[in-house]
This record gives C-alpha cells, sequence and structure tokens, in this order.
C-alpha cells in the first residue's frame, strides 16, 4: 500500500473506532453547585434538580442558586397542583374520604405556592432571613398535606410521593437560603 493510502486508511480507522466509543457527557458542572449541594440536607436531589437547570450553569453566587432552588420547588408544585385538580375534575368517582384529602392537599399547595412566589421576591431584594420565613411556611404547608394523607383514609401513593418529593425541594431551597441567611 502506498504511504497516502496508509494514512489515509489509519486515519480513517481511527474515527471510525472512535465513533463506537460512547459519548461523554461533556457539560461541566457550576463548582459552586457541588459546594453548595454538599451544605444541603438532600444533596443528592440538589445536585441532580438544580444540575439540570441550565441557569445553573451561569449562576455566579448562592444567591442565584436559592432562585433556581425556589424556581425548581414551584415548578414541581405547580406540575402537583395540576395533578390534583384533574383527579378532582377527571370524572372518576373517588371515595370521599379521598376526595377530601385532595380537597385538603389542592388548599395546602395555594398556600405553598404563594409562599413560594413571595419567597421568590424577597430573594431578589436579597432579604434572606424572609426567604426563609417564606420557605418554612411552604414546608409547614406540605408537611399538612403529608400528615393528612397519613391520618385518614384514602391516601393516594402518587400524590403522597409528589408531595414528599415537593418537600425535599423546598428543604434544599430553605437549606441554601440558609447558607446566606444563617440563624
Amino acid at each position: 500500500m502506498k504511504p497516502i493510502a496508509k494514512n489515509v486508511a489509519l486515519a480513517l480507522s481511527f474515527f471510525i473506532s472512535l465513533s463506537f466509543f460512547p459519548i461523554i457527557n461533556t457539560a461541566v458542572t457550576n463548582p459552586l453547585l457541588t459546594e453548595t449541594c454538599q451544605k444541603v440536607k438532600n444533596k443528592d436531589l440538589c445536585t441532580s434538580s438544580l444540575g439540570a437547570e441550565h441557569a445553573t450553569q451561569d449562576a455566579k453566587d448562592v444567591a442565584a442558586l436559592a432562585l433556581i432552588a425556589i424556581n425548581v420547588a414551584s415548578n414541581h408544585g405547580v406540575n402537583t397542583s395540576v395533578y390534583i385538580k384533574k383527579q378532582l375534575l377527571d370524572g372518576k368517582i373517588l371515595e370521599p374520604t379521598t376526595e377530601q384529602n385532595f380537597e385538603d392537599c389542592s388548599e395546602n399547595y395555594e398556600d405553598a405556592m404563594q409562599e413560594l412566589d413571595d419567597g421568590l421576591a424577597v430573594t431578589l431584594s436579597r432579604d434572606f432571613k424572609q426567604v426563609k420565613i417564606e420557605l418554612e411556611s411552604a414546608i409547614d404547608d406540605a408537611d399538612t398535606c403529608i400528615s393528612v394523607l397519613n391520618q385518614k383514609a384514602g391516601k393516594d401513593k402518587e400524590l403522597y410521593e409528589k408531595t414528599n418529593h415537593f418537600r425535599q425541594l423546598i428543604s434544599n431551597a430553605y437549606d441554601i437560603a440558609n447558607i446566606l441567611a444563617p440563624k
């Protein structure tokens, strides 16, 4: 074989062999995210939920991560609120206690969503002590829904899991706010 043909064949085989390797995740994790998530209770959830947000890559300070964490919790809350309303309006006949649980939790979610919205606003004003107060109230609302689901007949497993996840997301946002305004 001629030298040029050998070089072309070598280069071609090199590129073909590269195509068989799995694609390596080249996304770079913001070191601020890694450092911050090490300080919260739900480290893995913090890293996965915030790491999935594109805005996290551009976060320059912990306050930006707090905003993103509150927004992630809020988005999850909206999705769960839609689930609750769909179950109530779907036309399926729910057991009376199950329906009451959904109605109670719907009210808890409305309150929690308002508190998360307020938390976003006060985060922008950098009043992190007030952010913690808003997030504590949202956690209380999630806890109340969980308590309702645990105490009464008619427990809906999916709603319980969604609410527990919601509570953990809010807790992460609270822990991040706590970094900004400890005690």
